[in-house]
């Protein structure tokens, strides 16, 4: 399945379910929970229903009514935890910190605060001098893990979306070293452009991921180049803090960040940032200054 949200001029919710035999995306928002339920571990007569319906062109179903709509989220749920990876690609890890060799990635977390309710924009800090951007698939879980195995971790995988990790590098590395401080900043966490469960990407570890700065192509790499296995990565991350349905493991950046750059080249209000992967769609957005 593949789930788009978007909210009207009211702030309310609305979902979108990709039909492939029309082309479009049809208001399944009164379905909420039945889409949640169907997308959990133990769903699978549920999701079964759906897959059929689809398959026969949702012939009932009402197409999206795009007037007033923006893009949203593509969070199915709130989450209580945003676990992040950081230097889980080597390119990535000799640029930020010089590290020829990385065998363990870093971990912390950014707030939930961050996640982007209009992913048209990102916001540029008042005062913030060095905005960066980094590309990343993103993992939604959909049942608790507690020092689970890679096998455990994969099964517990519902989808995937992707996330850019922005980052003000002078609040992570010039305030105490504290990297939270720089990962959570309102809109610093958008997510997009849909939700595409796992049954749909039968091999997370080999997808194309990009970035893009005003057309430039800034970041341009395989998942096959993470240090680990998806799903280990997200067992990792278990290792450390128990994990929940709807929290999300974000699984680091290739190298080719701003900061990285000689000299470094951050964002400023104007620029056009597009993250894309091929199974997954693109977002596009545009620096405004807070």
């Amino acid at each position: 399945m593949r789930l788009q949200y978007y909210v009207d001029e009211e702030g309310e919710s609305v979902i979108g379910l990709w039909v492939p035999k029309r082309g479009e995306f049809i208001d399944v928002t009164a379905q909420d929970e039945q889409l949640w339920a169907a997308m959990l571990p133990d769903g699978k007569k549920m999701r079964k229903e759906i897959e059929t319906w689809i398959s026969k062109g949702a012939p009932d179903g009402v197409a999206v009514d795009m007037k007033g709509l923006v893009l949203s989220s593509a969070l199915h749920v709130q989450p209580n935890t945003i676990a992040c990876l950081g230097k889980c690609y080597a390119a990535h890890a000799r640029e930020f910190s010089g590290e020829a060799e990385v065998n363990e990635p870093s971990l912390f977390l950014k707030a939930t605060s961050a996640i982007s309710s209009d992913l048209s924009m990102v916001l540029n800090p008042e005062g913030a001098m060095k905005l960066d951007y980094e590309v990343e698939l993103a993992v939604i879980i959909g049942d608790t893990l507690h020092r689970a195995t890679e096998a455990e971790a994969r099964k517990a995988i519902i989808g995937y979306t992707l996330m850019c990790d922005y980052s003000e590098r002078s609040y992570q590395l010039e305030h105490g070293g504290q990297w939270t401080k720089g990962k959570s900043c309102d809109t610093f966490a958008p997510f997009g452009p849909i939700l595409v469960t796992k049954d749909e990407i039968h091999d997370p570890d080999h997808l194309h991921l990009q970035l893009k700065v005003n057309g430039e192509v800034r970041q341009d790499a395989s998942t096959a180049e993470l240090i680990m296995p998806v799903a280990a990565l997200v067992a990792y991350v278990s290792q450390f803090m128990t994990l929940n349905p709807g929290d999300v493991v974000s699984t680091g950046t290739p190298g080719g960040v701003g900061i990285g750059m000689t000299p470094p080249c951050y964002l400023k209000p104007g620029d056009e940032v597009e993250f894309s992967c091929d199974s997954i769609g693109s977002v596009r957005q545009t620096v405004v200054q807070e």
